[in-house]
């Protein structure tokens, strides 16, 4: 059994490295990556640590990018790369690159103004929270904007950041190239490194038309592989993805999105079932494996 996204408390995890390594033994994963965003403190910790100790299995490397590509905000999966190679790199480029909210709050406000959206004239600071939890709820505080929105966008309680950064026909879609990094800079970064780079959860972004874009970032050189089994995932869906990667001749990769314990209904290796994934499906990783 293979876990392949995971998260400990060096990104939004809730785990040690050492806790992971703890469960991932007791859970009987034989390969485990541990993909902490958008740094690589915890790939540091494991050099300087006898991991053999307590987990058994193999270790691949990893690092889950926040990136752009085409105006589109998503994930890469980046495996099997150097971290001292690209340290001074991620180090600048992704540790310690401030999220700049502020920018995320003007570009919101933009496009509610280019789209005809009625908001008042706000005014925003960090401790009001995520811009989204400012400007949605003065969003609908204006019936006359329910005209531009679904009902399920309307009435949804979560997820329209996902909407705004994934979706260029959501009505408050921003284009966030000048806060996150450029994903094939990223790829090429890491490839440089050793590595090979994966688009994670596919099917947790909101465009129209997921295998497109799929289409545009494997035609774009920017990614080796695809994440085919994750724990949001469904059976069509994983279907779908394995049946793409033969096709193009693309990697393959399973992983729960682990966190710990802020997110107990998914557990290492199994997600919120059982999902149990052999690792036969990485065959072709050599020679990581």
């Amino acid at each position: 059994m293979i876990d392949l996204h995971t998260h400990t408390n060096f990104s939004d995890g809730t785990w040690s490295m050492k806790k992971m390594l703890e469960e991932a033994e007791k859970a009987n994963i034989e390969v485990l990556a541990v993909t902490d965003h958008d740094t690589i403190k915890g790939q540091k910790e494991l050099a300087n640590m006898n991991y053999g100790d307590i987990y058994t299995g193999k270790l691949i490397p990893g690092t889950e990018f926040s990136v752009v590509h085409d105006g589109i905000y998503f994930h890469l999966l980046g495996y099997g790369f150097d971290y001292k190679k690209v340290e001074e790199w991620v180090t600048k480029e992704c540790e310690e690159r401030k999220l700049d909210v502020k920018e995320e709050f003007r570009l919101m406000c933009e496009s509610c103004k280019k789209n005809n959206i009625k908001i008042g004239n706000l005014k925003y600071d960090k401790t009001m929270g995520w811009p989204v939890e400012v400007i949605f709820p003065e969003i609908k505080k204006h019936l006359e904007n329910k005209k531009y929105f679904t009902d399920e966008e309307w009435n949804m309680e979560r997820g329209y950041f996902e909407r705004c950064v994934t979706n260029k026909k959501f009505p408050v879609y921003i284009n966030v190239e000048s806060i996150f990094p450029n994903a094939k800079d990223v790829a090429d970064k890491i490839r440089k490194a050793g590595g090979k780079m994966f688009v994670a959860h596919l099917y947790r972004y909101h465009m129209d038309n997921k295998i497109e874009f799929l289409d545009k970032l494997r035609e774009d050189g920017i990614i080796d592989g695809v994440e085919v089994c994750h724990s949001s995932f469904n059976e069509e869906q994983i279907d779908t993805l394995k049946k793409y990667c033969k096709k193009y001749n693309l990697l393959m990769s399973a992983g729960t999105d682990c966190h710990g314990d802020k997110k107990p209904d998914i557990k290492l290796g199994v997600g919120t079932g059982n999902m149990n994934v052999s690792k036969d499906l990485i065959y072709k990783w050599n020679p990581y494996l």
